[in-house]
């Protein structure tokens, strides 16, 4: 009772009650009935068209655990993981071709499976779906099943089915996967002669390219000695190239050009023959002109003449001279270029030759060496022809060897079917139907969220209720367990008043409908009973009730708040059963207002009675009501089973937390009691079994004193 509203906390585990199937049961036993009868009409029906006899025929197989003795190495192979390999054949036989080429070998009897206008597609997969096939646990074999509510020929099907299963394993061998593994191998071999043929055919091309017939490491490449060749021709050339130009680079020079040039010109002139004729002829006249002028005068005419003629002999001789000079000098000059020019040209073509060369060689050893390559290549592939051949060679032999698995029992004609009917297939239907008609109350129950027990509350805030109290529907037992309840809760609040002077109780719920306005009548009566004089003030302008109006009509609270009338008058005095009581009056709105006349109201019912309670609206829905919490000495929270989530009790503790008044308690009501068991069930019998103690020990007193 003296719990502090700061102490509730606010994120508590959420209870989902206790689980009580006869307690739910009789809560939606409606439900559960529907649920029972529609589950019975429908399984009916279905019984009736579904309830046939079935039949079955098994076929047995046996799995080697050991393989025979393989041609090779000639020694026993042990299965690893046997257990594995065992369902990987169980889970073979009902391969999808295995079914639909033994639904080809039945012929004419294939309407023992397939229907008319069935499908082949159809009929294999649904009888893929029907054909049940187990490994027998601790042994080596593996049972063939199939059922049917036809058992003609039912036995050839599944026997078709066992003896296509182990042709299709004799020609794949699941174990060594013989086909698989050679026509990988084939595939293979085919792959290698491919390529080598492509490189044999590319070897020849270049065979024909180099003109080589073999390719040899040790063979030495044509083109090496051209190279060399060329190169030794390349450095004489540019040896000879380099002496011209520095002969041109001499005649070109301005300083030294000149007489180089004129030392080698005077050579040339020496040695011209057209100078030396004209020389010859030139002295030869000379000599003619000195005998003439031999005596004559200086001054004498011919004298002079002869002069003349040898000054012009002179000149003409200089100027052939200067000519020659010049057609020589212009000669060496050109002579001297025509060589660089001519050096040059060999030495670039020298080096054309050169780069063709190394060309040539480059290509021939490119292509020498692919070849080389090639022949590597060849021959490697060759060796993997030699062991794909020795590997295909033994499969082939291994692939007439025994098998590791035979059909150990062949299945029979049926002759009794092994389940199925109509009685039995409507027996389970009402089976189901009670298993439904049970289930269903206890889910709904279990996704019911809303507070049913006391322990949901306590677990949400924190602490146990201050009281509780049941729906008693007339039962006498259920009745004193709640007279019970308000005595203690009476008793309680009496204490917080001797002990700690509270005064001021409100009474109030998380949401409407949740008996506050009745409890807190009971509760001042009860009070009253103990001695303890207690009004009860209806502070609820939502909804007012009309159990506190009295005859002629007084005013109520409303009437105080609005100045008119007094305390004194307004309280309605206990009568037919009821407390005193101060109503609600005529309420001029949905609130409260003058909330200072409010406490002045209190402070004087305090003043002439030993406790107040106040009858508030519910917590939710009313701002008065928290004013009101923070007015009380006492705050009682009342919880309605069976109305109220956690999450709106923990809304509301959350606002009593915000407010923190100075104590908190907690009631839950109309909690339901219902006979299929449960902690106040179990009360109530108790409650009964002591009731009728008491009376039988009176009757037995009553016995004796007669």
């Amino acid at each position: 009772m003296n719990a502090s509203a700061s102490e509730i906390p606010q994120n508590s585990p959420q209870s989902a009650g206790t689980l009580m199937p006869l307690v739910s049961f009789q809560r939606h036993r409606r439900i559960a009935l529907i649920v029972m009868a529609v589950v019975v009409v429908l399984g009916a029906g279905f019984a009736w068209v579904k309830g046939k006899a079935v039949y079955s025929a098994t076929a047995v197989l046996y799995v080697a655990p050991r393989f025979v003795n393989i041609l090779k190495d000639s020694k026993e192979l042990d299965i690893p993981a046997y257990d594995q390999f065992i369902e990987h054949q169980a889970r073979t036989v009902p391969r999808y071709d295995i079914l639909l080429e033994s639904l080809a070998k039945l012929g004419d009897k294939r309407y023992v499976w397939q229907r008319e206008k069935e499908s082949d597609r159809r009929a294999a997969e649904r009888l893929q779906a029907a054909l049940e096939v187990k490994p027998v646990k601790d042994s080596y074999l593996i049972t063939v099943t199939l059922e049917s509510t036809t058992p003609d020929h039912l036995d050839e099907l599944v026997n078709t089915i066992v003896d296509t299963y182990l042709e299709k394993s004799r020609e794949s061998d699941s174990f060594f996967a013989r086909n698989v593994r050679l026509a990988s191998l084939r595939e293979r071999r085919g792959q290698i002669q491919d390529e080598i043929n492509t490189k044999l055919a590319r070897r020849t091309e270049i065979a024909q390219e180099l003109s080589v017939t073999t390719f040899s490491e040790q063979l030495a490449s044509p083109y090496d000695k051209l190279l060399i060749e060329s190169q030794n021709a390349l450095a004489a050339a540019q040896r000879n190239r380099l002496a011209s130009e520095a002969a041109l680079a001499l005649f070109e020079d301005r300083n030294s050009g000149q007489d180089a040039i004129a030392a080698a010109a005077f050579d040339a002139i020496q040695k011209d023959p057209g100078l030396i004729s004209l020389k010859g002829s030139l002295y030869k006249r000379r000599s003619e002109l000195l005998q003439q002028a031999s005596g004559l005068d200086p001054r004498h005419p011919l004298k002079i003449q002869i002069d003349r003629e040898f000054k012009e002999i002179d000149e003409e001789l200089n100027r052939t001279v200067d000519k020659l000079n010049e057609q020589v000098a212009k000669s060496f000059i050109d002579q001297r270029r025509s060589d660089v020019k001519r050096d040059r040209q060999i030495e670039q073509e020298l080096s054309r030759q050169l780069e063709s060369f190394r060309q040539k060689a480059s290509w021939f050893a490119r292509l020498y060496n692919e070849a080389l390559s090639l022949n590597d290549e060849i021959e490697r592939s060759r060796k993997q022809l030699d062991m794909i051949d020795e590997r295909i060679e033994f499969f082939e032999l291994e692939s007439r060897a025994p098998g590791f698995v035979r059909v150990e029992t062949y299945a029979r004609p049926p002759e009794l079917p092994v389940k199925g009917g109509r009685k039995k297939l409507f027996a389970v239907v009402l089976v189901v139907a009670l298993m439904l008609g049970g289930a269903t109350p206890i889910g709904l129950d279990m996704l019911d969220q809303r507070i049913r027990t006391t322990g949901q509350v306590a677990k949400i805030i924190g602490h146990r209720p201050v009281a509780w109290f049941v729906e008693h529907h007339g039962s006498p037992d259920l009745k004193r367990m709640s007279t019970d309840q308000l005595r203690r809760l009476a008793i309680a609040v009496n204490r917080e008043r001797e002990v700690h002077g509270n005064r001021l109780v409100l009474l109030t719920s998380v949401k409407p409908d949740a008996g506050v306005t009745s409890l807190a009548l009971d509760l001042a009566s009860e009070l009253a009973v103990l001695g303890v004089r207690t009004v009860v003030v209806e502070a609820d302008a939502i909804k007012p009730d009309p159990r506190y109006r009295a005859e002629p009509a007084q005013p109520g609270l409303a009437d105080l708040l609005a100045g008119s009338g007094e305390v004194p008058t307004a309280v309605v005095a206990a009568a037919d059963g009821l407390p005193d009581r101060l109503g609600m009056g005529t309420a001029p709105g949905r609130q409260l207002f003058a909330y200072p006349t409010l406490r002045r109201c209190f402070d004087e019912l305090k003043a002439a009675y030993d406790l107040v309670l106040v009858d508030a609206p519910p917590l939710l829905l009313s701002a008065d009501t928290e004013y009101l919490v923070e007015v009380a000495d006492v705050t009682l929270l009342l919880v309605g089973a069976g109305q109220v989530k956690p999450g709106e009790l923990r809304r509301a503790a959350g606002i009593l937390q915000k407010i923190d008044p100075s104590a908190v308690g907690f009631v839950v009501t109309r909690l339901e009691v219902y006979r299929g068991g449960g902690y106040y069930a179990k009360l109530a019998e108790e409650f009964a079994l002591a009731i009728g103690n008491e009376n039988r020990k009176k009757h037995a007193s009553r016995r004796l004193e007669e």
